[in-house]
């Protein structure tokens, strides 16, 4: 004797429900109808079922619009339009504006001591214009700020990579904690306003490998400052509280020794245009070395901004599958959805469900921590 045990799904197969909904008139010459538990009266419309199968391929599952439509029919014997995916990816980003999702996530994310920044270029077909109707200038981009770890991951979409669109995004608006990012000048203008900055020391690390490169003996510097900033970070890593004094200055004084010669070694050697890589960089990690130790001060900040970089893998990949966004508001939509539905299930609530409770009204909203 053997046995076996089979699990499936049921057979999915369309229901099509239909409601019979009253219509009163009041004395005051009001008429209000019943409302169906789904779409409006008067309406033939795809239930919360359909449009969160449609949300999960398009969104989730970075499947173009034009496959999601011939999925959903293959799979589910649903033979939707690809506007029908569309409105369903634009409907679920407007019950989340309507119920405050941004406020929240940005309230959330400005109560937390430590957060990630950084952008991606994306690309749009059509620009927004400007009151005379011409296209606005710039390359859109999409934008993430985020926990170090995976609580809130937060996605907006700006029309240019400028100091005024990062500003106009508010999350970092009041917020005075530590910043994790890497040194493009356009986050530079909150500094003054946070306890801290960390330096992205994977960019560091690149760029100290490519200083290298150029010549193993002269740009050995370079890769002392690899080496130290590696023994930093496993040093890091093995503590809970705080790092040890001597062993933090020791690391110190080598990268400061390095970076130092950096500078001199390379201070007058010729370079086709400007300065030398190693002279810019060494003197870059001199004028910044404050912030990129900051990590060894608070063991609550990670050293490199990989947290940031892993989350606008998911823009990217939905980019490279679909190949564009239509318009800005439709890279705001998608933005906003990634944003609740990554948040959400790493709150432990399943996409599906985050879905549903947004459709209906009732979507899943950050709140501060209190840890």
């Amino acid at each position: 004797m053997s046995w076996a045990q089979v699990w499936d799904t049921l057979a999915v197969t369309l229901e099509k429900v239909h409601y019979l909904l009253p219509r009163r008139r009041c004395g005051c010459g009001t008429t209000t109808t019943a409302a169906p538990p789904f779409g409006a009266a008067g309406t033939v419309t795809y239930g919360p079922n359909i449009n969160a199968a449609a949300i999960l391929l398009a969104s989730e599952g970075n499947v173009p619009i034009e496959r999601t439509a011939m999925l959903m029919e293959a799979l589910l014997s649903v033979p939707v339009s690809t506007g029908f995916i569309a409105r369903a990816l634009q409907r679920l980003a407007q019950r989340l504006a309507a119920a405050g999702f941004d406020d929240a996530m940005q309230t959330a994310l400005r109560a937390e001591d430590v957060v990630c920044a950084d952008e991606t270029p994306t690309n749009v077909i059509s620009k927004n214009t400007d009151e005379h109707g011409q296209p606005l200038p710039g390359a859109p981009h999409a934008v993430t700020v985020r926990t170090p770890d995976t609580r809130l991951v937060w996605y907006a979409a700006i029309g240019s990579r400028s100091k005024i669109a990062l500003a106009g995004l508010g999350v970092l608006e009041g917020y005075t904690g530590y910043l994790v990012r890497d040194d493009y000048a356009g986050w530079h203008q909150f500094d003054a306003q946070l306890a801290g900055v960390q330096q992205c020391t994977a960019h560091l690390i690149r760029h100290a490998k490519g200083v290298l490169e150029l010549h193993p003996t002269h740009q050995s510097w370079a890769g002392e400052v690899i080496t130290v900033l590696r023994e930093a970070a496993a040093a890091v890593t093995d503590e809970h509280d705080q790092l040890d004094s001597q062993l933090l200055a020791d690391l110190r004084q080598r990268y400061d020794r390095a970076v130092a010669w950096g500078i001199t070694t390379n201070r007058h050697r010729s370079w086709a245009k400007g300065n030398h890589p190693g002279y810019n960089l060494a003197t870059r990690l001199h004028d910044k070395a404050d912030q990129v130790w900051t990590f060894t001060r608070n063991l609550a900040v990670p050293w490199t901004n990989n947290a940031s970089e892993q989350a606008l893998k998911g823009p990217k990949r939905h980019q490279v599958v679909s190949g564009y966004w239509h318009t800005l508001t439709t890279l705001a939509d998608y933005c906003r959805g990634r944003s609740y539905l990554v948040s959400a299930r790493n709150h432990g609530v399943r996409p599906i469900d985050a879905i549903h409770a947004a459709l209906t009204g009732n979507p899943w909203l950050p709140t501060v921590s209190t840890a």
